[in-house]
């Protein structure tokens, strides 16, 4: 007879912690007032909380690399004559170094940022470089 007063408050307590954590799950999930934000193109990506935030687009990167870059360095990285190959180039820079070159690069390339190339630019070519 004593172990049916057991059962019963254990699994009330069961019951009860399992009520419990059902009511704290769905009141986690409904306070939260973030949207998370994915975007369709590829590239690097860096998440910051629940948001993802794409850095740069590289189909738009590889259009300013062919009008801009590609003269030195070929039409997909692998040098033109002038300026190195840029194939692995991620191996070797990561994209906020790759952002940080095209922003300030060293002789003989030229300076083409702020001008002919926008911040957006840059980030799009740095994106593109990264898939090289």
């Amino acid at each position: 007879m004593p172990s049916r007063p057991f059962a019963f408050v254990a699994a009330t307590a069961i019951a009860a912690l399992i009520a419990a954590g059902c009511t704290k799950g769905s009141d986690q999930s409904s306070s939260s007032s973030t949207t998370t934000t994915t975007t369709a193109t590829a590239g690097p990506a860096a998440t910051t909380g629940t948001m993802t935030v794409t850095k740069g687009d590289p189909a738009h990167g590889k259009t300013i690399f062919g009008a801009n870059c590609a003269q030195c360095h070929g039409a997909n990285g692998e040098s033109g004559g002038v300026g190195p190959s840029l194939k692995n180039e991620k191996s070797r820079k990561d994209y906020d170094k790759t952002i940080a070159w095209i922003k300030n690069p060293q002789p003989p390339m030229p300076k083409l940022f702020p001008q002919p190339l926008s911040e957006k630019d840059v980030d799009d070519v740095a994106a593109f470089v990264q898939t090289l």
